[in-house]
């Protein structure tokens, strides 16, 4: 954790830009026309017992009209998940906030994709929606909403609550968390920090603590962006 303020103290005052995910659940910011955004996610869990390390690679392309594409693999890891899948999606956002509260920044999310296991496991499908809006002056951001998607994704069949807050410090750093709930291998809660960085790259570092003892162990979560 000291690791992680010395980089937010270090970064503080250089300009910001959008994110595509609070840390796993998606964000109520999108990606631009003409614009790319790719992500790679490790979680990983260094020390003994249940030592691993998994990773999920985001490409998001944005095609205007408050909508991108997305093609993801998800479920890469070691010891091996026997899960990895493909998703080809889309993400929009519409902005629901009169301009008398364009400050607070209300808007639905929309999202979903089609999920192909790499591994002959077949073929799912992931669908989330989500409300979201900033708290005035302090212009911390609230996001809830449901989601449900296959064990192509998930690991089994699920819906499930999502949730997140992020706060930010200045316009480099946030303090951000999110949530899965569920036993699913995604139901998580994972809080840190956002740091947007230079030429448009983007580091996010936390702690991801499982629902309980059916999802896994905590783990160390850590994501590198860069948007073109």
């Amino acid at each position: 954790m000291r690791t992680i303020f010395l980089l937010a103290s270090l970064a503080a005052g250089l300009s910001a830009h959008a994110q595509q995910t609070i840390f796993n659940v998606p964000s109520a910011d999108i990606t631009d026309p003409h614009t790319y955004y790719v992500e790679h996610e490790s979680q990983f869990r260094s020390w003994q017992p249940g030592r691993y390390w998994a990773a999920t690679d985001y490409f998001a392309a944005g095609i205007g009209h408050h909508t991108e594409i997305d093609v993801n693999l998800y479920n890469t890891s070691d010891p091996a998940s026997g899960n990895i899948s493909g998703a080809l999606g889309f993400r929009s956002i519409i902005p629901l906030a009169a301009k008398s509260f364009k400050d607070q920044e209300f808007k639905w999310t929309l999202g979903g994709q089609a999920l192909a296991s790499l591994q002959g496991k077949g073929a799912g499908e992931w669908l989330y929606s989500h409300f979201s809006g900033r708290l005035p002056k302090i212009k911390t951001r609230l996001t809830a909403g449901i989601s449900g998607g296959s064990a192509q994704l998930f690991g089994r069949n699920t819906v499930h609550a999502i949730a997140g807050i992020e706060h930010p410090l200045n316009n480099t750093v946030s303090l951000i968390t999110d949530w899965y709930s569920g036993t699913h291998s995604m139901g998580y809660s994972t809080s840190g920090v956002n740091l947007n960085l230079p030429k448009k790259f983007g580091i996010y570092a936390g702690y991801s603590v499982p629902n309980n003892a059916k999802v896994g162990k905590q783990t160390i979560t850590l994501e590198i962006s860069k948007i073109f």
